[in-house]
């Protein structure tokens, strides 16, 4: 039995240009670490130690591994030690902290890669792979590594360390674990915090880094419904107004349900990042439907309702995506030939139907060419029937080049395809077929075994007449076609 051993990417060449490029990126990564690491600090809370409710840092971190791989990892221990001059718990315990931030990273992006996710969050095994991966995996990982080193600092007895180095050794804001029970309080906050963070920002920056979703709205009024419908649950949430949290949960899933629906993958992470920084700052703060709870009951709250509403979101536009993109499968499926890329004989037929009704309605012109390769049972017979189907695609390319965005062409036939012109007079017509023959006839069919060969064919131009329906214009096209063929083939003959 043979095992399959999935690719490993290989490294990029170590140019001055990469180099210079990832420099950039770390410096930018460590820049952004530390920015929105003061927010993050600013609008933590005092609960045995200082706790960051939500820790978006680590989201970006994530999010740049995932996109640029492990050589960025460089700035998340850059931003972490530059962070600790300000937030604690000292530059000393900041660079080990770095470390193994930058080495939490880079395993997160080798794992999103390895685990096939993909960064559009097209299909649900995306979404629970990823909060998996953040919860189970990662935070685990981080928040064992901090806890750690603030155990360590605090274990060490304060008249050990030489006075000149306190400022190395112990200052800013998140203090040293002096005692070993507060490490399980510590560990589960640091843990909730990053997870959430991460579940937050990354999606959030991969959804901007990737095309948006196709057939997502755009007009004015869906975005201001959109922004209209975060701005009522952000006031909700930071108002007086008493307000359950279950009862506010519930608003938010509606309203995330009609963004995934209307504003794909870019809305529905931004409106979680809006909505996750009001419930983040009610919750720091203790404002709004928080201001009767606890400390440690608006942590527990605020985590749950974060973690809660961006599953919920992510997983429902997974779903919805994957429908649409099983819909267009099916659709492409039942309208499009299975060999050359042009229309079936069904989708032809309904569109032909569409066009010839609005063209009877407003008097317009309309043309239709059918065309049917020439001497194709001997071909087959010759060159075999691969060398057949590359003849037949070759045609189809052919009749899709000359074609005009509001032309329908199609596959009718075993080697006979159409052409429908709307807006086309019968000398148009005919300047189309001319050039289309042309093409074909000057083009060779590549084949793997051989010498490659020409092909040609015949061709019958139809207009379609005051009374005229779809089956009588095609009929007149075939009857045109057929003329063309006993005149000697591989030339264009008009309908009488």
């Amino acid at each position: 039995m043979h095992t399959r051993t999935p690719p490993v990417a290989s490294l990029p060449d170590v140019t001055p240009a990469n180099l210079r490029h990832t420099v950039a990126l770390s410096l930018v990564l460590a820049a952004a670490y530390v920015v929105l690491g003061r927010l993050t600090f600013a609008v933590s809370v005092e609960y045995g130690n200082v706790t960051s409710v939500v820790f978006a840092p680590e989201g970006v971190a994530l999010a740049f591994c995932i996109l640029f791989g492990p050589r960025v990892a460089l700035g998340i221990f850059l931003g972490q030690t530059i962070l600790s001059l300000w937030s604690g718990p000292s530059l000393l315990g900041g660079a080990v902290i770095g470390l193994t931030n930058a080495a939490e990273g880079a395993l997160g992006g080798w794992l999103f890669r390895r685990m096939a996710i993909s960064p559009r969050f097209g299909r649900p095994r995306d979404v629970a792979l990823f909060v998996a991966l953040v919860f189970l995996i990662l935070q685990p990982v981080s928040a064992s590594g901090g806890v750690l080193v603030l155990y360590l600092l605090g274990a060490i007895p304060t008249d050990l360390i030489p006075a000149d180095w306190a400022p190395w050794w112990i200052q800013g804001l998140q203090k040293p674990l002096p005692s070993l029970d507060l490490v399980p309080s510590a560990w589960v906050h640091w843990w909730i915090g990053n997870s959430v963070g991460q579940l937050l920002v990354a999606p959030l920056i991969l959804a901007w880094s990737t095309p948006p979703t196709p057939g997502a709205p755009k007009g004015w009024l869906d975005i201001m419904l959109s922004a209209g419908g975060v701005v009522l649950v952000a006031a909700l949430t930071l108002s007086g107004i008493p307000t359950h949290p279950l009862l506010l949960l519930a608003v938010t899933y509606f309203l995330l349900v009609w963004i995934g629906l209307r504003r794909g993958l870019r809305g529905i992470t931004l409106a979680n990042v809006l909505i996750g920084a009001a419930v983040t700052w009610a919750g720091a703060s203790g404002a709004g439907f928080m201001s009767h709870l606890s400390v440690a009951d608006r942590l527990s709250n605020v985590g749950f309702f974060v973690a809660a509403a961006c599953t919920f979101s992510l997983m429902l536009f997974a779903m919805f995506e994957e429908r649409r993109l099983l819909i267009d499968r099916l659709t492409r499926l039942a309208s499009w030939d299975s060999l050359v890329e042009l229309h079936n004989r069904r989708h032809f037929i309904e569109r032909a139907d569409r066009e010839v009704a609005a063209a009877q309605r407003y008097g317009r012109d309309l043309v239709l060419l059918m065309l049917d390769a020439d001497n194709f049972k001997e071909l087959n017979d010759q060159y075999g029937h691969a060398a057949g189907d590359a003849a037949l695609k070759m045609i189809a390319e052919a009749c899709a080049a000359v074609a005009r965005q509001t032309d329908v062409t199609g596959r009718i036939g075993g080697e006979e395809f159409a052409i429908l012109l709307p807006h086309a007079t019968l000398d148009g017509g005919q300047a189309l077929a001319e050039r289309l023959r042309r093409q074909i006839e000057a083009t060779p069919v590549q084949i793997a075994t051989g010498r490659p060969f020409h092909v040609t064919v015949s061709i019958g131009i139809a207009r379609l007449g005051r009374r005229d329906g779809l089956d009588a214009l095609m009929r007149a096209a075939d009857r045109a076609l057929y003329a063309a063929k006993r005149a000697g083939r591989n030339r264009a003959a008009l309908a009488d």
